[in-house]
């Protein structure tokens, strides 16, 4: 029988639709693939500070510095080698925003801590169009990295990392690595993967020994302008070893699976992580392994113990500062941290600050609390981190006669006051959130233990970071649109501020709310500006400043609070009528030695009242 005109036409007419539907499906389901593997390499405007003097590593005794920085925009470098990318022009120097925060659960489980979707809200600002890994989708498109569980590979009998599976020649063994053969492992990430790490020194120990720092960034030699820089720090105790080892791991675990794990590509094109896998070198090379308690290797080569030699703000810390110390605070004052976690040992608990009170003498557990006004920031980060750990979140103490911990988090002086600690100093002095993480209630487990501990730490450690792309972030601009650099911003009611950048960038974690932000710069009027923080994404904030009369007097009281850093009694703890004066970054003296408030008068002391065996 013969087809009739009509059907034949109907029939042709419908192959076709049908085709160019199947057609349209394949190639918007390339569009969502290519949009996680290839968006973010697409050109990013990369300015700031570099590691100018950082070069190569064929001279292992050769001091590498950060100090020299240079002002001009520079859109790639590695290591004096010719950019692989081509430039990007004046019309792409932009800043990327709008990005979505992805979400990371362990084996498609659990908390999903951070948001997962929606761009940002700017205010005051031009709308950006969507950029970075979310590229359009809809919120509800989290990543759910799968994990089988296998935390280990073995060959020849020896233990590897299971991160080993993308590049089976980058191998790094569960086991302790002493100084040289963590500096080997350091140099050959630099080298194997010299677009996503630089290693630079940000001093030496009293021994000699390098401070090593690894950068770990789609940006590792250059600040990425509106974008966080958090770090690590680990092996400040010298016998409180897991940190150091699981910090080697995490460089590894970030570089092998920034082509494979869309989350950590978001990550690590999103932000700047510094780690410093040991602090105390030398108190390591002392210590022993399977020492769980007792001091050896606990403090530095002349007997001080880093984490009490540190500028206070509650009392005044008359410890000669040591150069392990010094580093450290001449590195924060450099870079201007927005997150920062410090790694312990002896405990299973996140300690938040305050460290320090006014009114405790004598340590002693069970103190009474000592609250920052960013309090409710603080606990949730520190409940980030322990609700992320199989174990940390149940907050059993670790042996009778030591504190229990209500859902694994504590405030440091609640647990037990110290003077002197890094996580204080951090906070007030640069505003930079600190969280103490204690990993392990053995000091220095056996090696065997490695894998159990990197797997327990894993979502936490990389989590805890993505807390920088919470809150509100913007720059300060003057009319004109130039950066406005060392403006004093404060969230109205939270008295302990921080400063602009060089390029007038910002940062501040906030929980989901309505805030106001108090603006202050030399020869500007002042602003306040309403703000909302949502839980999905971080809030961008643009503000501009303009410039005040001659001989003009600002209305209300924007009295410069005299830093702390500053030498001058302090007879109350309160932060009161609180500015951070629009000063040097850091307003730092010629020397921290010399400060008749904090480093002077050496007492002969060189530890705290805490005991050898001390936490913390």
């Amino acid at each position: 029988m013969t087809m009739r005109p009509s059907v034949w036409w109907n029939t042709t007419v419908l192959i076709v639709i049908l085709y160019l539907y199947v057609t349209m499906v394949q190639y918007i389901r390339a569009a969502e693939i290519s949009s996680t593997t290839g968006a973010m390499r697409a050109k990013q405007y990369y300015s700031g500070e570099k590691l100018s003097q950082y070069r190569t590593r064929e001279d292992p005794d050769e001091e590498l510095d950060i100090a020299s920085v240079e002002s001009e925009p520079h859109h790639q470098f590695v290591r004096n080698q010719e950019p692989k990318q081509e430039e990007l022009s004046g019309a792409e120097s932009t800043v990327q925003r709008n990005y979505r925060v992805p979400q990371y659960i362990r084996g498609g489980g659990g908390d999903a801590g951070v948001g997962g979707g929606g761009g940002e809200a700017p205010l005051d600002s031009e709308p950006a169009a969507a950029a970075s890994i979310a590229s359009g989708h809809a919120a509800e498109n989290s990543y759910h990295p799968s994990y089988d569980g296998d935390s280990t590979a073995f060959s020849h009998g020896v233990q590897f990392s299971s991160d080993l599976i993308q590049d089976p020649g980058y191998q790094l063994e569960f086991k302790y690595h002493d100084y040289d053969k963590m500096t080997k492992f350091l140099r050959t990430t630099s080298s194997r993967y010299p677009n996503l790490t630089a290693l630079y020194s940000i001093g030496k120990s009293v021994q000699g020994r390098d401070l090593w720092v690894m950068v770990v960034s789609a940006s590792p030699y250059e600040h990425m302008i509106g974008k966080p820089d958090v770090k690590y720090v680990a092996n400040m105790h010298g016998n409180e070893a897991v940190g150091r080892e699981l910090m080697l791991h995490l460089i590894q675990y970030l570089v092998n699976s920034y082509n494979t794990d869309p989350y950590i590509k978001w990550l690590l094109d999103n932000t700047r992580i510094h780690i410093l896998p040991s602090m105390n070198p030398d108190g390591f090379e002392v210590a022993r392994e399977g020492q769980c308690d007792g001091g050896q290797g606990r403090y530095n080569a002349r007997g001080f113990d880093l984490n009490r030699n540190f500028p206070d703000y509650f009392k005044q810390n008359n410890k000669r500062g040591q150069p392990e110390t010094d580093a450290v605070k001449e590195w924060t004052s450099k870079i201007q941290f927005v997150l920062s976690g410090g790694l312990h040992g002896g405990a299973l608990v996140a300690s938040y600050p305050f460290d320090n009170t006014p009114n405790s003498m004598f340590q002693s557990y069970s103190s009474t609390p000592s609250l920052t006004p960013d309090d409710d920031v603080f606990k949730h980060l520190a409940l980030t981190y322990s609700r992320n750990h199989p174990t940390m979140n149940q907050g059993l103490s670790c042996k009778p006669g030591t504190p229990s911990f209500n859902q694994g988090i504590t405030n440091g002086a609640a647990w037990y006051p110290l003077t002197g600690g890094m996580q204080d100093f951090n906070y007030v002095w640069y505003g930079c959130m600190e969280v103490t993480l204690e990993l392990s209630c053995c000091k220095y487990p056996p090696a065997t233990e490695l894998p159990k501990l990197w797997e327990e730490n894993r979502l936490s450690l990389v989590k805890f970071l993505a807390e920088a792309h919470r809150g509100v972030h913007g720059f300060v601009m003057d009319e004109h649109g130039n950066p406005v650099e060392k403006a004093s911003l404060k969230v109205k009611g939270r008295d302990v501020g921080f400063q602009t950048t060089k390029y007038g960038e910002f940062w501040r974690i906030l929980l989901p709310g309505i805030y106001k932000l108090e603006v202050y710069a030399d020869d500007y009027v002042p602003r306040e500006v309403d703000f909302m923080v949502v839980d999905q994404h971080p809030t961008l904030l643009n503000v501009t400043l303009h410039p005040s009369k001659v001989g003009q007097v600002p209305k209300g009281n924007h009295k410069a609070w005299k830093p702390p850093w500053l030498p001058s009694p302090r007879s109350s703890h309160k932060f009161v009528g609180s500015w951070w004066h629009a000063g040097e970054r850091g307003d730092r003296l010629p020397s921290w030695g010399t400060n008749t408030d904090f480093g002077g008068g050496f007492n002969g002391s060189k530890t705290n009242l805490a005991s050898s065996s001390a936490i913390g």
